[in-house]
């Protein structure tokens, strides 16, 4: 499918039942979902898709929020009713985002948004791009999953030593440095959200300053809920997709009674 601008958005969809779409975040494709996506589709019409730039999407020469913002509506638009969007870290940004621009939506589910930007150190950004650009992408990896996202280095492990994985994230590295600079400069003046059921989840053991804090939840959502998963950091959806996967279908499940 094709976007505002032009952008040519690769996704799959699977399953039946009400529409449910999931966005990925920075380092990561539509394939990051795996673990999860047949399980969600027990229950929902899951669509999953590239965000521009990586996998089977194409990109464009100018970047900005906006624009993500804009292919997340495409995708929406491709349904006639509301939708459930679930999104993990910059994926959950651009969900906001496009809370905030109107979108109809049946709920959100959101997983760790970096959005206190100002938290994201200019120093590590300056590292991942001086890696990236050297090419050393593993190393760039490291410093966004492990410096930035709270990542442990035995989970880094486990999915550098998955062929495929590691592939999505070499790609995913070449456009973190935009990512990154954006959320460093967004702003939330458009805040709070209303009037869409809202879930915010976060792992026990996530720590980064980026995340949202606990007091900072009744200005994001005006009556959000919260979870916390246990023993999980910023990649529950791949460390422990039973408890991601429940934690969603309990809140979704709440909205079509």
């Amino acid at each position: 499918m094709t976007s505002a601008d032009g952008t040519v958005l690769s996704l799959r969809r699977s399953g039946s039942g009400s529409p449910m779409v999931l966005v990925h975040g920075t380092l990561d494709g539509m394939n990051t979902f795996s673990l999860v996506e047949l399980a969600l589709a027990d229950h929902h019409e899951v669509t999953v898709y590239d965000r521009r730039g990586r996998g089977g999407s194409s990109d464009a020469t100018a970047y900005a929020l906006d624009r993500e913002v804009e292919d997340l509506q495409a995708v929406l638009g491709t349904y006639d009713q509301p939708v459930h969007v679930v999104a993990h870290s910059f994926g959950a940004v651009v969900a906001m985002k496009t809370a905030l621009a109107g979108a109809d939506l049946a709920s959100l589910v959101l997983y760790e948004p970096p959005m206190n930007g100002d938290q994201i150190p200019d120093d590590v950004v300056a590292a991942l791009e001086d890696a990236v650009a050297e090419g050393r992408p593993d190393d760039a990896i490291r410093l966004l999953a492990h410096d930035l996202a709270g990542v442990s280095d035995e989970e880094i492990g486990i999915a550098m030593a998955v062929p495929p994985v590691r592939k999505m994230l070499r790609e995913g590295v070449r456009s973190a440095s935009r990512e990154l600079r954006t959320l460093q400069q967004c702003t939330w003046d458009d805040l709070p959200i209303t009037g869409v059921p809202t879930l915010m989840l976060r792992g026990e053991r996530s720590d980064s300053p980026a995340y949202p804090t606990a007091q900072q939840l009744s200005t994001i959502v005006l009556g959000a809920e919260a979870v916390t998963l246990a023993n999980q950091t910023h990649l529950a959806h791949s460390m422990d997709p039973n408890g991601f996967t429940n934690a969603v279908l309990g809140f979704t499940s709440q909205q079509h009674q």
